[in-house]
Formats: C-alpha cells, structure tokens, sequence
C-alpha cells in the first residue's frame, strides 16, 4: 500500500510531465523513494506514454534492490534482457552507454536517477563523467526523466544536473518535497537520536612538549592532532563501541534482529575495529568495502539475517535498504554534511517490529555537531526550499532521555587507562596501526551529549 506521501508524489510527477519532460523530488532517506518511483513508471507504462524504463543509481548493491522493486510492482522482468520492461544500473556504467543509445533514440524511455546529487556539471564547467554524459546525451534523448535525492546537495557545490535552478547563484527547486520532519510525524522515519562523545582530557606530546585539552573541538582547533588520529585511538573506539552495543543489546531484548552499523574511516580501520569488537566486547562483524568483490552479497546476507553488527567503508551510506538497522557507531573521517546525512538515513528506515527511535553515536568534531543540531532544515539555507517550522507529533520520549539535549551528561564519564591494547589487537597491532602515532596522543576521559529531536524545532 502506497503512503499518503507517496501518493501525492505521483500525482505531481505525472502532473509535472504534461509539460515538462523531467522532474525533480527530495524525499528524505528511508521514506520510500523507489517505491514511489516504480508506481510513476507503472502509470506512465499503463497511460502507453512509455517503452522502457532505465534506473541509474551509485551502487551495484542499490541497483539490485531496484531491481527487485520494480520486478514486484511491476510484474515483468527488469533486468535489461528480453522481453524485461527496463533494466538497472550503476552511475559507473554511464561511461559505456553506446549501448543504451539506440534504445533512448528508437523508444519512448523514462530515465531515473537514483541520489542524482552522485552527478555534477554544467556542461562547461568542469563536472564528473557521470554528470556529463548525464547532460549531453540521456537527458536529450530520454522522453522523461526522473531525478531523486534525500541529500540535494555536494560537497563541491557543483551543480546537480536535470535541476531547474531558481537563480544564478544556483538555489535548487524541486518539484516535490519531502522532509524528515513530515516523515517522522507521518511515521514513515524513525526519530535521530545523536549521542556525541567528547572528552574531558586528552594529552599531546611532541618529543619533551605536553599539551593538555579539554575538549575535542579544542583539540582540533589547535591542529597538532588530526581528526583521523582521534578515530584511531583505541580508547576513542572502545567508548564508542561500548555505548553503541550498550543500546543494541537493550533494543535486541525486544527485537531480537535489530542491527548496528559501524562506518570506519578505512580498511585498517575497519580491522582495527572489528579486532576491539572481538578481542574486548567478545562481538563478531562483517567487514563491506569496495575492495571486496562479493560486498553485495555480504550486505544482502546481513539484511536477511539476525546477525548483529556490520562494518562498513563507504559501502553502506545511501540507498541501501537494511530497515533492521536501528544503531549506527559513526567513525568515518569524512565530515561533510551530505554524508552524514546519508548514513544517518540507513537506520532511519521504520519498521512494525522495533521502536520509532534511530540511534547515532559520533565523537563531538564540531561540523558534525553542527550538523546534528540543524537537522531540522530540509535542506542547507543556501538551497532554496519553502518550509514552515513544525512540532514533531506523536513521538514518546524515553523517560531518561526527557532533558538529556542542554548538556553532557556527567553519569556518562569512563575512563579507559586500565585497557590493554596488545590484549586486543594481539602480536597484529603494528600491522592494523601505526602504534608511533598513537602515542602521540592520550585520551583517558569521556562524556556523552544526547542532542534530541522530540521538541520544538
């Protein structure tokens, strides 16, 4: 059954298209793009206005859950052979598309761009190859065009094609718009609820010198420590993944398949962290990165089972459909906000089974924070998105949760001198890290700052 977003979603797109051959919508991550999508080309296929269909998305992971999707709801194969009504596939195969070109020129094609915000250029500035064969070739040939995003916005601020801009200064105006905030009073998301980690203490030393700070942000603002050596602190990790299996063995007791995502900054990262998980916490996780050839199928096996923990290097960021995450322990380096909304919205997704709280635990580095606090916009200022402030209804508070967004919560302090670091990583720790670095730095107290979504916003 459609939700009622949805539902209006589709009118307007089908709408849009009696005089306009592209489209443009933001829904936030977890509310149910590709669904809606497939019912736009199952309308478009039953009205005869369309052949063929040809999704585009930024994995081979998101490619084949659309094409499950639109194999169900649309009752004929899609996988690109004979007789199939379309076919997935990734941004990286757009560089080989002569293939595709006879099809877009002899049929009537809708063409959808899954997180389109994967793709930059104008056409003559410089863009990505995706962006310009996006823009020289299948938006001219395409009889519509579906663009989608929960994150309309880049890092580099190119310009995201297919877009109408409102102004030169490039302010995005969407056709439908969907954000988290209507999501989380519909019941279609989950609330976000961010914990971050500072510290009270932590000592530099450069050869004789010591330095002492009280704070993450202090520490950064400084610059003799970069914010990567922090993640790979064994303490750092060791906090963090104790506060994280902390709320996922609470939340397993009442659904026994919730899961938790681990995002590591790289793939010694990820076996640092996966050691500690092991040798500390007595916790087994599988490792998903893009050097691994069978990573697909690892995160499909993982979305069907009830195993606990995956560990991911920029594999599980957006579009990738595990509702059963319910925990995410954010140790990446990559501090844009894009990104951190992206992972944020993979345990987001709402499910019957488990309770309407999504849990995100992330040192106190000061963009994330920020970022963490202004989740009640849309989008950034800077985009242009017409938006009322609203109450988030109809979400129940924990009761020892109430009033834990004013501050740190002193109750929350651990202090991890009593570790044994070669007692977790074993006669391996030179190879997972390098140890010279680590003894640069000494992290020996933690807080905890729960930044809460259930009031005004």
């Amino acid at each position: 059954m459609l939700r009622e977003w949805q539902k209006r979603c589709i009118h307007q797109v089908l709408n849009q298209y009696l005089n306009h051959s592209d489209a443009l919508v933001l829904a936030t991550p977890g509310s149910g793009k590709t669904i809606m999508a497939s019912y736009v080309a199952k309308s478009l296929l039953d009205k005869r206005k369309i052949d063929y269909i040809v999704c585009f998305s930024p994995s081979k992971v998101v490619s084949q859950s659309i094409r499950v999707t639109f194999e169900q709801i649309l009752e004929r194969p899609f996988n690109g052979q004979l007789g199939a009504l379309g076919t997935s596939r990734t941004y990286h195969s757009m560089t080989n598309i002569n293939e595709l070109i006879n099809n877009l020129s002899m049929s009537r094609v809708l063409v959808i761009f899954d997180e389109i915000h994967h793709c930059a250029g104008d056409g003559s500035s410089l863009s990505n190859t995706w962006g310009f064969q996006l823009l020289s070739t299948i938006q001219k040939l395409a009889t519509y065009t579906l663009s989608l995003t929960g994150t309309p916005w880049r890092a580099d601020t190119l310009p995201i094609p297919l877009a109408r801009y409102s102004d030169p200064e490039g302010n995005i105006q969407c056709d439908f718009s969907y954000d988290l905030i209507e999501a989380i009073n519909d019941k279609v998301c989950r609330a976000p609820l961010i914990t971050a980690i500072d510290t009270d203490q932590v000592m530099v030393r450069k050869g004789q010198e010591r330095k002492t700070y009280r704070s993450i942000a202090e520490l950064l603002e400084n610059g003799d420590v970069s914010y990567r050596m922090i993640l790979k602190q064994p303490e750092t990790i060791t906090y963090m993944l104790s506060l994280s299996i902390q709320k996922l063995d609470e939340l397993r007791t009442t659904s026994s398949n919730s899961g938790g995502l681990i995002v590591a900054a790289s793939y010694a990262h990820a076996l640092q962290i996966q050691a500690i998980l092991s040798g500390h916490f007595g916790k087994s996780a599988i490792i998903v990165s893009y050097k691994q050839e069978d990573s697909a199928e690892l995160i499909n096996s993982f979305r069907d089972d009830s195993s606990e923990w995956i560990i991911s290097i920029a594999m599980i960021s957006e579009g990738t459909d595990i509702p059963r995450l319910q925990v995410c322990c954010n140790l990446t380096d990559v501090t844009t906000e894009l990104y951190f909304r992206q992972i944020l919205g993979r345990i987001l997704r709402m499910t019957t089974e488990q309770t309407a709280i999504g849990y995100m635990f992330v040192l106190a580095e000061p963009d994330l924070v920020e970022y963490a606090e202004r989740l009640n916009q849309a989008i950034p200022d800077s985009y242009h998105y017409e938006q009322t402030d609203r109450l988030l209804e109809g979400v129940e508070i924990p009761n020892n949760q109430a009033n834990s967004n004013h501050g740190y919560q002193d109750d929350t302090r651990k202090t991890f001198s009593d570790i044994n670091v070669d007692d977790i990583f074993g006669s391996n720790l030179n190879e997972l890290i390098n140890h010279s670095t680590l003894a640069e730095l000494s992290m020996s107290s933690f807080k905890s700052r729960i930044i809460s979504y259930y009031q005004a916003l």
